[in-house]
């Protein structure tokens, strides 16, 4: 239904009019009349109505004062000017004022009811176009942030024109003053210790915690504006004069505590540098982004500040065969301590150089293929050595920072040396086993010495001097008369043969030192061992 308000200044007339149209019928209401200008005036601005239907000739307030009062302070309120007078100029005065009909009298039911009809139709046209205006404007409101942060976006990616900036900024209320600009970018570590706080929090939740946060700090310093990409990063953009490094290190230092203070999470935290025009920001924005690339080397949990970079300088190309030397010594000592260390080196080289993250992961699995080759483990057809490396390979793409790709690169290297203690032990203990047996076969014969089982196993004397005694506990001299001084005490004990005899059956070629030998290891001469023990 629609209002209607009736003025008239000939009662008759209003009295007719009133009776005998069928307002609910034609989708109105009468809510009175008036029978001037001045009443209705002072009836519409107590209630709203919707259509006026209004003679000219009027006294105090005629028709056509009251039609330009109410385009000028009641613009939605409709007229139709029903009049005695076939004026042009008050018909040309009625379109000036926008009066939706003018009709003249005498009128009757019928014109009257199809002239609002057609009036009805125009008002519900409008009605419809305000709702979805209205709904429309909602939805607009409704959706700003996202507009925003549409249209921030497309800033930092320098997607838009100068003149296009400065009416969005206005349209989108966003205040970017000051004769410099910075950007950052918030990314949180690791958001596990936020997620496990309850079963209802999402990743999508942590991410707007840490964008809410931001937005509030940058809100209270009045640094700037704040959104989420469509990654649902936060990204800050700081707008200010000569203050306006030191206000962004504060800020974002402030940030950076408060998200892990209130949510539990590890964060870092990209700044670009500083700008002197808005369509130069993309050029800050991008050296953030970049900033953040640098914190596999550098560590996460920090702000990293684009300008306080140190200059890339690779200090790992032209070394890497070194580094990988140095490890595989240090694999084939089998000795964590200097697995660690070496690899420390390769790391801390690594950190100096200030390289970003593809290249740094580049220079690492350059030295796992390089030892793994080195070592030659592919000739020692271990599958699972091969499968762990295969699998280490990829393993560093996983890891954030460059500390978790030295503990993999620590452990797999250990777990190497581990295996080649455990061959090299194996080995030794064979060749310890096969002199033993070389003795056991040949200490009959007087020309055994170190060197002829040396020449046997093919080894150095050293290095087999060394493993022997490892493994035996003795020098292979002490073993070979051990063992003479065992057979010789066999043959005392059950023949009757000569001392010389024995001495030249267990590989003494001299009797008199052969005495010499046994009565060291037994306290007794041959000859008094006999007696003892063949009584």
């Amino acid at each position: 239904m629609y209002k209607v308000l009736l003025v008239d200044d000939e009662a008759l007339i209003r009295e007719a009019i009133s009776e005998n149209t069928r307002w609910k019928e034609l989708g109105y209401e009468l809510m009175g009349t008036c029978k001037n200008g001045r009443e209705a005036i002072e009836r519409l601005d107590q209630e709203e109505a919707d259509l006026v239907l209004t003679d000219i000739c009027m006294p105090y307030v005629d028709g056509m004062e009251l039609t330009r009062y109410l385009y000028e302070k009641h613009k939605e309120v409709k007229v139709i000017i029903i009049s005695g007078y076939d004026d042009f100029e008050y018909a040309k005065t009625a379109v000036k004022y926008q009066v939706m009909d003018y009709i003249l009298k005498p009128i009757t039911a019928k014109e009257l009811a199809q002239t609002l009809t057609r009036v009805k139709e125009k008002l519900d046209e409008e009605r419809f176009q305000r709702s979805d205006m209205k709904r429309i404007r909602g939805a607009y409101m409704s959706n700003l942030p996202i507009l925003r942060g549409r249209f921030l976006n497309s800033l930092l990616m320098g997607n838009v024109g100068a003149q296009e900036i400065q009416e969005k900024l206005k349209d989108y209320k966003i205040r970017l003053d000051g004769k410099y600009f910075m950007t950052a970018l918030v990314t949180g570590e690791d958001l596990t210790p936020f997620l496990r706080q309850s079963d209802e929090y999402k990743s999508d939740l942590a991410c707007f915690a840490i964008y809410n946060i931001s937005a509030e700090i940058m809100d209270f310093y009045q640094a700037g504006v704040s959104f989420q990409d469509v990654d649902e990063r936060t990204v800050l953009i700081f707008s200010g004069n000569e203050g306006i490094e030191e206000l962004a290190l504060k800020v974002t230092e402030e940030i950076h505590d408060s998200i892990f203070h209130f949510l539990e999470v590890q964060s870092t935290i990209g700044l670009g540098g500083r700008v002197g025009r808005l369509q130069e920001l993309p050029r800050s924005f991008q050296e953030a982004k970049r900033t953040l690339e640098y914190k596999f080397v550098l560590g996460g949990n920090q702000v990293i500040y684009a300008r306080e970079l140190p200059e890339n300088q690779d200090l790992v190309s032209g070394e890497l065969p070194k580094y990988v030397s140095r490890i595989c010594l240090a694999i084939r000592s089998g000795k964590e301590e200097d697995v660690r260390e070496e690899i420390g080196a390769f790391t801390s080289a690594l950190r100096q150089s200030c390289l970003n993250r593809n290249r740094s992961i580049f220079h690492v699995q350059n030295l796992i293929l390089s030892v793994m080759n080195e070592l030659d483990l592919a000739a020692l057809n271990d599958e699972k050595i091969l499968k762990e490396e295969r699998e280490l390979l990829n393993t560093v793409y996983a890891r954030n920072h460059l500390s978790e790709v030295e503990e993999v690169l620590v452990a797999f290297s250990t777990r190497l040396a581990e295996h080649f203690r455990d061959e090299k032990d194996s080995y030794c203990k064979r060749q310890a086993l096969r002199a033993l047996d070389y003795i056991e076969e040949h200490y009959k014969d007087s020309d055994v010495t170190l060197n002829s089982v040396c020449s046997y196993l093919a080894m150095s004397t050293s290095y087999f001097s060394s493993i022997f005694k490892n493994y035996t506990g003795e020098t292979f001299i002490e073993a070979l008369t051990r063992k003479r001084v065992e057979k010789a005490k066999f043959l005392l004990e059950n023949t009757s043969r000569k001392n010389y005899e024995i001495a030249c059956d267990v590989g003494y070629s001299d009797p008199h030192y052969f005495s010499n030998i046994f009565k060291k290891a037994t306290g007794m001469t041959p000859t008094e061992y006999a007696r003892k023990v063949r009584k």
